[in-house]
């Protein structure tokens, strides 16, 4: 049998539109099914904002982000979308690791503050430790936009996009492989999982493995806060939504005053969502749920840490105004992504919480593997992103 289409890609969220995209601009025949409907908010694609930032101090990540900068550019110029808003990224705290070494040396542009230079400039928030600017290359990314932006550029090349759409198995036969869906089966000579909190729910058997893959969904609550009219001084809060810069606050591990533990837990991160607010979570802290049995809920201590975190740190901003989100982390023991190819079969879990703001390099990355010869070793990705990374 003939495949109908040169690779399949099970899963419509970002990383399975953006390899569609780049498969479809390299003149591959492209079918990408969808379980849900466009738009839904089931799975960790979905919102109007995600942190964009170059913080890292891994050299793999760095390049990840010089490289993805290009590619938001030449998706926003396909099609024509507005979907980065450089408004600059803040880092302060007392990060486990040196960012400002590596980033300067991928030469990513920075400006040192000191806290209250960097509360001078940005009135509405407190810092502490070293302060890093990231001032040009940072910012936000919408997502909702960008999903619209993928799918319509991976269309126009020639892709087809079918939602509501569930893959019930994947079977391997000589020279293709036949996805099976609830109504028809299609057949094509790759497959790429890009299902994200499902992953299990098809990678074992679809690509082979021993057992299911070390991924843990987590369900995590991060709410919007509007701007206070006024500052805690009496003046007029200067701040506004849009202008407001992401940040990102690795913070003591101690309280400067009491010297208790830091009631904060994980890094703490903001950003804009323009018309909702200031968006403020923590990272990676949430309930341990399945892609099916999460709640889309906040619990009551949620609305404490937040509203206390708010309170201190960042006044420009009304405490009691939280409005709560739902969203899920689909994360490796390392929180470095998953991205390897078994014979026919590419599996795409480029997640852990920050791969949004690589979507359109990792898509290529992912493009690479579905399409490098049968016998190659995978090379397409990092070592450190491989199965073998991972499954040890």
């Amino acid at each position: 049998m003939s495949p109908q289409f040169d690779v399949i890609v099970i899963g419509g969220g970002a990383m399975g539109s953006a390899a569609a995209w780049q498969l479809a601009r390299r003149g591959r025949s492209v079918l990408v099914c969808e379980q849900f409907s466009a738009g839904h908010t089931r799975g960790s694609s979905h919102g109007g904002s995600r942190i964009y930032r170059a913080t890292y101090a891994q050299p793999e990540y760095l390049a990840l982000m010089r490289d993805a900068l290009v590619e938001w550019e030449l998706l926003e110029a396909e099609s024509g979308i507005n979907l980065l808003s450089r408004v600059g990224l803040v880092s302060h705290g007392f990060p486990p690791m040196d960012f400002e070494g590596p980033m300067r040396a991928a030469g990513v542009p920075l400006e040192v503050l000191s806290p209250s230079d960097a509360a001078e400039r940005w009135p509405g928030m407190r810092f502490e430790g070293k302060v890093l600017f990231e001032h040009s290359t940072a910012g936000r990314v919408n997502a909702d936009l960008a999903l619209v932006a993928l799918q319509q550029e991976a269309t126009r090349h020639g892709a087809q996009v079918r939602h509501d759409t569930k893959v019930v198995d994947v079977v391997h036969h000589p020279g293709h492989v036949e996805v099976v869906t609830e109504g028809e089966t299609f057949t094509a000579g790759r497959v790429v999982l890009a299902t994200g909190g499902w992953m299990n729910s098809l990678a074992p058997r679809a690509a082979g493995l021993a057992g299911p893959l070390p991924l843990d969904v987590i369900e995590v609550a991060p709410a919007h806060f509007s701007l206070a009219e006024f500052l805690p001084s009496g003046e007029l809060n200067p701040m506004v939504e849009d202008t407001w810069p992401s940040f990102t606050h690795d913070h003591a591990p101690t309280d400067p005053v009491t010297g208790e533990p830091s009631r904060w837990p994980g890094i703490v991160y903001g950003l804009a969502t323009p018309g909702e607010g200031i968006k403020v979570g923590f990272n990676a802290y949430g309930r341990h749920v399945t892609a099916d049995t999460r709640t889309f809920t906040h619990a009551p201590e949620d609305e404490v840490l937040h509203r206390d975190y708010v309170r201190q740190w960042l006044p420009g901003l009304n405490p009691d105004s939280s409005e709560f989100l739902s969203c899920t982390y689909t994360k490796t023991p390392s929180n470095d992504f998953v991205l390897d190819r078994c014979g026919r079969v590419v599996i795409a879990s480029p997640c852990s919480g920050h791969g949004f703001k690589f979507t359109p390099t990792l898509g290529g990355i992912i493009a690479d593997l579905a399409t490098e010869p049968d016998d190659a070793p995978g090379v397409s990705a990092q070592e450190m992103f491989r199965l073998s990374s991972h499954l040890t």
